[in-house]
């Protein structure tokens, strides 16, 4: 195993390079853990829950098992990158996520643009809000990856498939650096207001804060088109308007002033 995957008493070289675009290092801690992966393949690692501070997990059972330990042996907190597809409904997550909620395990989630057209995650999020989740909305979410305390991470390797196998990391110099490219991350996403869509605010048309809610979260003239099921030269009409009304020079800057204005 490559030193930078060992425990360090000094910072790690994850910490520097974090310092610039917490994206730019999540894509290179990304690579850097696909090359793991493929050493562990290559040496016949199998999938287990207890050992080294890297373990290889290739099957979906074993996926799900995983990642409900995690959640079930978190105290404090649990934190996520969440982005379809889903090697199962987020449906039959969700009872085990309220559980932990109410037993005070506190939960953030940093969610992609897909979360707009995911009817799944969008039917489950409700009630998770309700319950106390804590959630953001990003353009672009580069894997998936769940954290319980500061213990462990179970990172998926794909981006735009179920993947063909996942990481377990333990405590260690690059678990710290996943951790804190998290919190940057957090820092740029866009609070997600509470679901489903409903109510107006001064000001607004029926449909501006939906359609405010899904530029922060970096969907397309298309993509917001297809969702509120409106026209796509009312959809341009709109999103000129309101960019013009916000001082917003890009689309992402308008999702940033709408939530300083609480307008979503």
């Amino acid at each position: 195993m490559p030193d930078e995957f060992e425990d360090q008493d000094g910072p790690s070289p994850v910490h520097h390079s974090i310092l610039t675009d917490p994206l730019d290092e999540l894509d290179a801690q990304l690579s850097r853990l696909r090359n793991v992966a493929d050493e562990l393949r290559g040496s016949r690692g199998k999938p287990i829950f207890a050992g080294d501070q890297v373990e290889l997990i290739e099957d979906g059972p074993t996926l799900l098992r995983t990642y409900e330990r995690l959640q079930e042996d978190a105290q404090r907190e649990v934190r996520v990158l969440d982005r379809p597809p889903y090697v199962t409904p987020p449906s039959s997550q969700q009872q085990l996520e309220l559980d932990r909620l109410r037993a005070g395990v506190g939960y953030r989630a940093i969610y992609g643009t897909e979360v707009f057209e995911s009817q799944d995650i969008l039917g489950v999020l409700p009630a998770l809000q309700s319950a106390g989740e804590v959630s953001r909305v990003l353009a672009q979410v580069p894997m998936k990856m769940a954290v319980g305390d500061d213990d462990t991470a179970l990172i998926g390797l794909t981006k735009r498939a179920v993947g063909d196998y996942h990481l377990l990391i333990r405590s260690s110099g690059l678990l710290d650096g996943l951790i804190a490219t998290f919190e940057m991350l957090w820092g740029l996403a866009i609070p997600m207001p509470g679901l489903p869509f409903s109510g107006e605010f001064s000001g607004l048309r029926p449909r501006d804060r939906d359609i405010l809610l899904l530029l922060a979260g970096g969907a397309t003239d298309d993509k917001i088109s297809r969702h509120l099921r409106i026209s796509p030269r009312t959809t341009q009409r709109r999103v000129r308007a309101l960019m013009e009304s916000l001082g917003a020079q890009t689309r992402f800057q308008a999702g940033v002033q709408a939530a300083r204005r609480r307008w979503i």
